[in-house]
């Protein structure tokens, strides 16, 4: 893994923006705002948002107290846990796995892409 200098981006509203954004190219309606807002929401509790799968109807979140990666998918009215489907135990730190699949996902975590060094769209 390439070792960053610096501190890695931050900024609350431009990574709302950014899932926004992501949502209004791959998924169809008006509540993609709603859709950001509960990713957003199981992060802030507890649960790091790592990336959105390549159809982006599941997110990959990172649960740091079991140490699990997990597939959960999400819409307007919020993140279905009971559906997760665990991709990985017993992990430190996501980034490796992020490395190793950013293909499969179409967008990654401004935090999780500047650990990995993956440009913009996520690849190395």
């Amino acid at each position: 893994m390439e070792t960053r200098r610096g501190e890695p981006p931050s900024d609350p509203t431009a990574l709302f923006r950014a899932i926004v954004s992501k949502l209004r190219e791959t998924r169809r309606g008006v509540h993609q705002h709603r859709m950001a807002q509960a990713l957003l929401q199981k992060d802030a509790n507890g649960s790091r948002l790592v990336g959105l799968d390549a159809d982006t109807e599941r997110a990959v979140f990172f649960n740091p107290a079991s140490r699990t990666l997990e597939l959960i998918p999400f819409d307007r009215e919020g993140t279905h846990e009971e559906r997760a489907e665990v991709l990985s135990r017993r992990l430190s730190d996501p980034s490796s796995w992020v490395e190793a699949n950013a293909a499969r996902l179409s967008w990654v975590h401004p935090h999780f892409r500047w650990a990995c060094g993956l440009d913009d769209a996520g690849r190395s």
